[in-house]
């Protein structure tokens, strides 16, 4: 090994850090490393793009599991959800449309690049349960959502009526478009051609419709197929 590979090495060598400070250290870097790599790439790799060994990992984790679980808890400490149920119910009396765009405009102003990836990776490499509880964090909004399309619309709430599979479906629809926003920006890559204002309030405008015209079918005794049957508990937050 020459002296100049093993002043590289030691360049790249991290500094010392107290035990909380290198684990947060760790974790950050696990963000992206993973939202990066996906999960299936092997933490030695993990380890060099820090600095340190494999070994060290394993001091403040106790398996990739462990580091994985770490990962999303950080991601996800601040959730894009947190405080629209408190900003729609705020805005009651406006149009629907100016309602969903506002809720959304803050939901998808804290997509950050790195929590979409992380998201996107979860579900391809099988890791169901985040995907899972974003999902369920996600899900008392898109009920208030309906809700208020459901008492626009004349149909009785949901306390009244259960959820039907058709409108979990439809939920999901409506948000998955929301989502792809930053879906073509940060895993795609497209450029985008609206500011995400005007995006936001297209798609706003699109399912305030959509949603409406697909209500009104549903509840009218029209539809005998299984979307108009209760949904069942255990796919209510299912993707």
């Amino acid at each position: 090994m020459t002296v100049t590979h093993l002043a590289s090495v030691a360049r790249k060598r991290a500094p010392r850090l107290a035990g909380d400070a290198r684990r947060a250290q760790i974790v950050t870097a696990a963000c992206s490393f993973f939202a990066d790599n996906g999960f299936s790439g092997p933490t030695r790799d993990l380890a060099a793009s820090i600095g340190v060994t494999q070994a060290l990992l394993y001091r403040y984790f106790d398996s990739k599991t462990d580091l994985i679980e770490a990962v999303f808890a950080e991601a996800f400490r601040t959730h894009w959800s947190e405080g629209a149920l408190e900003a729609f119910a705020a805005s009651a009396g406006q149009p629907m449309v100016d309602r969903v765009a506002d809720v959304y405009a803050g939901m998808i102003g804290r997509m950050t690049a790195t929590t979409t990836r992380l998201l996107f990776r979860a579900g391809l490499d099988s890791y169901a349960e985040p995907v899972a509880r974003n999902l369920a964090r996600s899900w008392p909004v898109w009920m208030a959502l309906l809700d208020q399309w459901r008492a626009e619309e004349g149909v009785p709430s949901l306390a009244e009526r259960p959820l039907l599979e058709g409108e979990r479906t439809l939920m999901h629809a409506f948000h998955n478009a929301m989502m792809t926003i930053r879906v073509r920006a940060f895993v795609f890559g497209f450029a985008p051609t609206l500011d995400d204002a005007e995006e936001i309030r297209q798609v706003a405008e699109t399912h305030d419709a959509g949603v409406r015209s697909v209500l009104r079918l549903l509840h009218s005794g029209a539809v005998t197929t299984p979307r108009a049957l209760p949904a069942s508990a255990g796919a209510l937050v299912a993707a």
